[in-house]
């Protein structure tokens, strides 16, 4: 939602301020890390016994804008253009006052109350990205797209990609947001992958080279995987570390799955994929269009 006049800032401290009021959740993670630093999951004998210095870290981790913040920020904010100026002045204003709020457990059960120190509002502020507009191209292309939900979702991904946006990575999103429905299976997998590759696109590469480069590399690398999973099944693995070997090759099944998603993403864009030959392997490699889909689909049954 969209607003205006000289009391937006103001407004949107409010608004922060109300969301940490309601209080905060102990997720698993940051329990984890409570053990794991503190040795204990007690968040009001950490708070009351650690030193500033080490609370710190504990602080920002419980109010890391999850999901759910950075959902709500976008329904009601990601419309407005806030400007860097926009951004020192609303983390000057949140640094005035600390907030007191409560910690419960996942289950709603209470664990405790704490002041939130004004440093780690203003971290929530730049975690919010709330400088960040899509380029124009990107924001025809969402307006598109069907539920608003799903625009909102979607937002939310772009604006935590960290991305310079240049022509290259804009054409690529556009085409995927163009091409690949939102109601298609594995969408919000394909596009969280997709966004965590974009910034090794170069300005100058075309998005089917920078795709089908991707998906060899990743190929070459699931070959290293199985080769050296292989030698660790036929070998001592203390042998092989004094020899050198290392399992520096990464896991086999991620390997996989980033080739099945681009295969999805590559379909769903340019009607093809590639397919490349194993080492020491009879294979064929092929322009994926429907035809040779279907052959690839019988080679895959008969390897």
């Amino acid at each position: 939602m969209k607003m205006s006049g000289r009391n937006l800032n103001t407004h949107l401290v409010q608004w922060i301020r109300s969301v940490f009021r309601e209080g905060l959740v102990l997720t698993e993670d940051v329990a984890r890390y409570m053990d794991s630093t503190f040795g204990t999951q007690d968040v009001g004998a950490v708070l009351a016994n650690v030193a500033g210095s080490e609370t710190g870290p504990l602080l920002e981790l419980l109010c890391f804008p999850d999901r759910e913040l950075q959902l709500r920020y976008e329904t009601r904010w990601g419309g407005n253009a806030f400007t860097a100026d926009d951004q020192r002045a609303i983390m000057s204003q949140l640094g005035r006052t600390p907030i007191t709020t409560v910690i419960r457990s996942a289950s709603g059960a209470l664990l405790g109350s704490i002041e939130i120190p004004p440093f780690v509002l203003e971290s929530v502020v730049q975690r919010l990205r709330i400088t960040w507009q899509p380029p124009p191209r990107l924001t025809r292309a969402m307006v598109r797209l069907q539920p608003p939900e799903r625009r909102t979702a979607i937002r939310v991904r772009l604006r935590n990609a960290g991305l310079p946006w240049h022509a290259a990575q804009i054409r690529l999103m556009e085409l995927f947001l163009g091409k690949m429905s939102c109601e298609q299976d594995g969408f919000e997998a394909c596009l969280a992958f997709l966004v965590s590759i974009l910034s090794e696109l170069t300005p100058d590469t075309e998005a089917r080279d920078f795709l089908f480069a991707k998906k060899l590399f990743y190929f070459k690398a699931l070959c290293r995987a199985e080769a050296f999973e292989r030698r660790r099944r036929s070998s001592n693995m203390e042998i092989m570390i004094l020899q050198g070997a290392r399992a520096a090759h990464g896991d086999a099944e991620t390997w996989r799955n980033n080739m099945l998603m681009i295969d999805t993403i590559c379909r769903a864009l340019f009607g093809e994929t590639r397919y490349f030959q194993r080492p020491g392997q009879d294979c064929l490699e092929v322009e994926q269009g429907p035809v040779q889909s279907r052959i690839q689909d019988v080679i895959r049954l008969l390897a």
